[in-house]
């Protein structure tokens, strides 16, 4: 299971569906149906929800701008300011974006996982952690699917 950092103002745009896409430089080891946590970086600081992953595209930016730049939700000067020094974009396709009626805040994690830090990028959860997570989505009363 993947763990994604991504910026509120992304994880709103995944939760309406108008984001399908989130950019990385670096391809993660992970194959299309895993499941991927979405944590809200600062200042919301809280895991929000689950999705799928669908499909990882790895292209040059400018390729990766042409087929899945709407979908990303960013806009082209972002985007090429992200880029800007890459050769390789990764762009990481999500679907079934479930969002938990209580997200997980960062004091929680870190009280479960000792010495947890959100990752810059993304980073896998190990066993105990993806019980956890998948528990915490069980026990939320309702979810809601973008």
């Amino acid at each position: 299971m993947l763990f994604l950092s991504i910026h509120p103002e992304h994880v709103r745009s995944i939760a309406a569906g108008r984001k399908t896409v989130e950019l990385r430089k670096r391809k993660p080891s992970i194959e299309p149906g895993s499941r991927v946590v979405i944590y809200a970086t600062t200042p919301e600081c809280e895991v929000v929800g689950v999705a799928t992953i669908e499909a990882i595209h790895v292209e040059t930016p400018t390729e990766i701008w042409r087929s899945h730049g709407k979908q990303a939700s960013v806009t082209r000067q972002a985007f090429d300011a992200y880029y800007a020094e890459a050769d390789k974009a990764i762009g990481i396709e999500i679907k079934g974006f479930e969002s938990f009626a209580k997200p997980v805040s960062l004091r929680e994690l870190r009280q479960r996982w000792a010495g947890f830090q959100p990752p810059q990028q993304y980073r896998y959860l190990d066993q105990k952690q993806q019980r956890f997570i998948t528990e915490r989505k069980k026990r939320s009363k309702r979810y809601v699917s973008a």
